[in-house]
């Protein structure tokens, strides 16, 4: 097994930990979460199969709650929104709330915890500038 894909599975466990140990990831919340694109067999969403809308949506919560920083994730958002159709979207709305969507299932940023909503946010916007 490669070093990345090692470090890729830690990361992975210590967020599906972190998860589950706060006791505020509800079921629902956690749904659907399979698929050969989820890291740790699933434990956690596949950040990839977002849409472009929500992706934004998602950055512009990240940005707004202090999850990201820098310009780089600015810039992407500008990008992203950029684009026809983006803003106009529901993915886009509900990600500004915080409601990552992939897959037909969710996963709500709200209730998890501050390190683990800054590591999603993270991988969300890796997803977003691989969209642009």
């Amino acid at each position: 097994m490669q070093r990345g894909s090692i470090m890729t599975r830690l990361f992975a466990a210590t967020i599906a930990l972190a998860l589950f140990a706060t006791g505020s990831a509800a079921p629902a919340q956690l749904s659907g979460l399979g698929g050969a694109g989820g890291l740790l067999g699933g434990v956690l969403p596949n950040v990839a199969s977002a849409s472009a809308g929500n992706a934004a949506g998602v950055l512009g919560y990240c940005l707004k709650n202090k999850l990201l920083g820098g310009t780089d994730a600015r810039s992407v958002l500008g990008k992203l929104t950029g684009q026809e159709g983006v803003t106009s979207s529901k993915g886009y709305t509900d990600g500004q709330k915080g409601l990552l969507q992939m897959d037909g299932s969710s996963l709500s940023l709200g209730g998890i915890k501050q390190k683990v909503k800054s590591k999603v946010c993270g991988l969300v916007l890796d997803h977003a500038q691989s969209l642009l």
